[in-house]
């Protein structure tokens, strides 16, 4: 039995998520997507420019130090 559409929809959108955020760090999809309370669509319309911007607004929120994502993702490429 073939998934619903809303299932492949969720999967394409989850691809280009995970695609697009991954080229910053391995870990920063998933700060994005709780940045964005899961709202991967939103995420994925939004600039780069926004989404940190919201990414570091939610870290604050948290009370977390504020991550500087492409220099993780810069350490991560190095460690490789």
């Amino acid at each position: 039995m073939s998934d619903s559409f809303e299932e492949q929809a969720f999967q394409v959108i989850a691809t280009r998520h995970s695609e697009r955020f991954r080229r910053v760090s391995n870990r920063y999809p998933l700060r994005v997507a709780e940045a964005y309370k899961g709202d991967l669509s939103r995420a994925l319309s939004d600039s780069n420019e926004v989404v940190a911007a919201t990414v570091a607004a939610w870290e604050r929120r948290q009370g977390l130090d504020v991550t500087d994502w492409a220099l993780v993702g810069e350490q991560e490429r190095d460690e490789s």
